[in-house]
């Protein structure tokens, strides 16, 4: 019987290259759920790497020992919280890991009191329901997708506790 360890870590501009490796791996992998693309984040130089990481909550997802999810918090001009960059390897799907690092955001913004928005593309039904799961809720508001701009993206809210 093999036994999975599941773990879930803040990460620092220390582990950019850890960091920039998930993110192409997520680009590469579902290119369409991120409102940046691969060749953008691909020309990025060290220093923006750890500058993302110095002024966000990303949030490193293990399995196994192996850098598997993320997540991350960011802080709004209007002192809101966005989740942004959620990222599961495919091999990670389904095990709980998706849920710890966006709980781990969740827990941020409830612990600064910040009310949290994350956007879902429409033709994801798959990712919204994730976020229902988890207390998100459509928020009324839609903006075009960013690939597909005859498609809409709608804003997700998780209110206060």
């Amino acid at each position: 019987m093999v036994t999975c360890v599941n773990n879930v870590t803040l990460a620092g501009p220390d582990q950019w290259s850890a960091y920039r490796e998930i993110r192409i791996a997520a680009l590469t992998d579902s290119p369409e759920a991120f409102g940046s693309t691969l060749d953008r984040e691909l020309g990025l130089a060290e220093a923006e790497w750890r500058r993302r990481l110095a002024d966000s909550h990303t949030f490193f997802g293990h399995r196994d020992g192996k850098l598997q999810a993320i997540a991350t918090g960011i802080t709004l001009p209007d002192g809101d919280g966005e989740l942004v960059g959620v990222w599961t390897h495919p091999s990670a799907r389904g095990t709980g890991l998706s849920a710890e690092v966006v709980g781990a955001v969740v827990t941020w913004a409830q612990d600064h009191d910040l009310t949290l928005w994350a956007m879902v593309a429409s033709t994801n039904p798959a990712a919204e329901r994730f976020y229902a799961k988890l207390g998100f809720r459509r928020s009324g508001i839609t903006t075009p997708n960013p690939h597909h701009p005859d498609s809409d993206d709608h804003r997700l809210v998780l209110d206060r506790r």
